[in-house]
């Protein structure tokens, strides 16, 4: 055999396959570049357009295009050019079938959750936490993790319950007694322990756990409400138990 020949074949699992074949199988497959520019191209964009606004360079378009949705949807499109250059369409529609069928979903529950998110952010709890704050501070570092649980639980963006409870707490860190650094960091731990207390239907992430991981609505409260709220629980216990040492 020579050495034309070894390199024409193509070990596969304990298959050995001849270029021709392989073109016979996939089609005509495109060169490096343009395999790897869906991917590629919207990061070189991206970056682009930050390194020319930290020059202070005026590039509009480019700007534009280094916009992350817009990188990603430029991504997108040479992707389907790809699949159009090698004659599978046909797989397109049935990728994006599929996709819109599991993300849909997820996509319109995490926009339901931010709005809601908004929604009480603007509504009189705020003012509420702020004019009884000094009652509230007897309750220690449990204040700032019973607001973000409630926060996440009510409208399930842990993202949303992260920053409404560090916007309000943050004014009011010297009233419950943890100005310090030590404080502030305990105080910041506490609410994260808050934002994972509790994921159900309203928590986007539950779903993504129970659609990729095959699970029915019911199992996902058996296994991930009930495991976020353990978690949540736990963790508030270690940081109870850290605020004893170093404080």
């Amino acid at each position: 055999m020579t050495a034309k020949d070894e390199a024409d074949l193509v070990i596969e699992g304990e298959v050995q396959q001849t270029y021709e074949e392989l073109v016979a199988s996939y089609g005509k497959l495109p060169n490096a570049w343009f395999s790897f520019s869906p991917i590629v191209v919207p990061i070189l964009l991206m970056g682009l357009s930050s390194a020319l606004t930290m020059a202070h360079v005026p590039a509009a378009f480019i700007h534009f295009l280094g916009k992350p949705i817009i990188a990603l949807a430029v991504g997108v499109i040479l992707g389907v050019i790809l699949l159009a250059l090698s004659g599978k369409m046909k797989d397109f529609y049935a990728v994006t079938d599929e996709t819109l069928r599991i993300a849909g979903p997820i996509l319109f529950i995490t926009a339901a959750g931010g709005v809601l998110g908004k929604v009480i952010a603007s509504t009189a709890l705020v003012p509420f936490i702020q004019d009884n704050a000094t009652a509230l501070s007897s309750l220690g570092l449990l204040f700032p993790f019973l607001l973000s649980a409630i926060l996440k639980t009510a409208q399930g963006s842990s993202t949303v319950a992260l920053t409404a409870s560090a916007g309000i707490i943050a004014p009011l860190l010297s009233t419950i007694g943890y100005a310090t650094p030590v404080g502030a960091a305990l105080v910041t731990i506490a609410i994260g322990a808050g934002a994972m207390t509790v994921s159900h239907a309203n928590d986007s992430y539950f779903w993504v756990v129970t659609n990729f991981g095959g699970m029915e609505a019911q199992d996902g409260y058996k296994s991930q409400t009930l495991g976020s709220l353990v978690v949540g629980i736990a963790s508030i216990i270690n940081v109870l138990l850290i605020s004893l040492i170093v404080r």
